[in-house]
């Protein structure tokens, strides 16, 4: 099967605000904290996490962590990483997922995307509501009133070639469509590997209201309005992020090149950055697992080996960087506002642990408004 959605949008126009962010840190007195704050994962039991996990954190602290192993549960953890139950099954009925990841939760409402039909379930107080999301997810954020941004691919016409998409779930519509650049988008094999060029971005809503989207092959990254006028633009001139469209190829035998995993908003102009990139000391890995007759592929282990994660605070003000770190960890996702997670090890019968990291910010000067 192949679905092709055509369709390029118009090229953005004269921007007001373009901010080029030299490389070295403009704060002589701050640095980055990162710190390790929970494993998620049990050895054995109804805990168990897979290789490949999705994991978000409730307002209340509580981890939620799905991965394909779990066959459609959503499994929860307490703040201090003890497995407390599992939520839904795998089915197609009410409650029933194929990969469930959390969206929010606030008071007794639970929102959650089920990520390979993208579809939002809402469950209050018991009662189960399901809905088909009109477009193809992947990065998401949500609005403090509860709607929803999504990057994707949009299956309504308004929403082609545009890679953001703001959702009212009340309405079950998409209510805008923004952020396109001139791209054509579409999907193949299926649909379930759309275009990645120029379209995939990584989203946070800012601290006013706003949009951030970042491009994850580029480090550029965009301001929108939830009405779609794009207020600024960052452009990084870092030399060791070099802009990318195609992949050189798999990353244990060809040097991985840098990636953008999500950014985060923490007020007061202030705007967290986290990069995967290649390990300081990468070399080519030798596969050792054979995932169907003839394709051969490395352990999450070794795949663990070749990655480093940068993490950067821009100051949106002045445009420079406040501060930069490197860790010898491969970011896989970021969690609430100021953390990131990884994978861990695995235990001798092949269980995969994650840890969650919190990035906190010490010497900055007082910042007047």
């Amino acid at each position: 099967m192949c679905l092709l959605l055509g369709g390029v949008t118009t090229p953005l126009g004269a921007q007001d605000s373009v901010l080029v962010v030299p490389d070295p840190p403009a704060c002589t007195t701050c640095s980055l904290n990162v710190t390790a704050i929970v494993e998620l994962g049990d050895r054995e039991g109804p805990g168990i996490v897979g290789e490949q996990a999705a994991i978000s954190r409730a307002d209340d602290g509580h981890y939620y962590v799905s991965s394909l192993m779990q066959e459609g549960r959503l499994l929860r953890f307490s703040p201090d990483g003890v497995f407390l139950d599992a939520i839904g099954r795998r089915g197609e009925g009410p409650g029933e997922y194929i990969w469930p990841v959390l969206l929010r939760r606030r008071a007794d409402t639970l929102a959650i995307l089920d990520i390979r039909r993208f579809r939002l379930t809402t469950i209050r107080g018991g009662a189960i509501a399901a809905s088909t999301l009109p477009l193809l997810p992947d990065d998401h954020a949500v609005f403090p009133d509860g709607r929803y941004l999504f990057n994707g691919l949009s299956f309504e016409p308004d929403g082609v070639g545009q890679p953001l998409h703001v959702y009212d779930e009340a309405s079950g519509r998409i209510t805008r469509s923004l952020g396109g650049e001139g791209v054509r988008q579409g999907v193949r094999a299926g649909g379930d590997n759309w275009d990645r060029s120029g379209m995939r971005r990584r989203v946070a809503v800012a601290a006013d209201g706003n949009i951030w989207a970042a491009r994850d092959t580029h480090y550029r990254i965009d301001k929108w309005s939830p009405d779609g006028n794009r207020i600024m633009r960052i452009e990084r001139d870092a030399p060791w992020f070099r802009p990318w469209e195609e992949s050189p190829g798999v990353a244990y035998e060809v040097r991985p090149l840098p990636e953008i995993v999500g950014v985060r908003d923490w007020g007061d102009g202030l705007l967290m950055v986290v990069v995967r990139l290649a390990d300081a000391n990468w070399r080519p890995i030798r596969p050792t697992r054979e995932v169907l007759p003839g394709h051969e592929s490395v352990t999450a282990a070794q795949e663990e080996e070749l990655y480093d994660t940068m993490i950067e605070v821009l100051d949106t003000r002045s445009g420079t960087v406040m501060a930069r770190t490197r860790v010898d960890a491969r970011a896989t996702g970021l969690v609430g506002r100021n953390a990131f997670y990884s994978y861990a090890e695995h235990s001798e019968l092949g269980e995969a642990k994650f840890i969650v990291w919190s990035v906190t910010l010490s010497g900055a000067p007082a910042r007047s408004r």
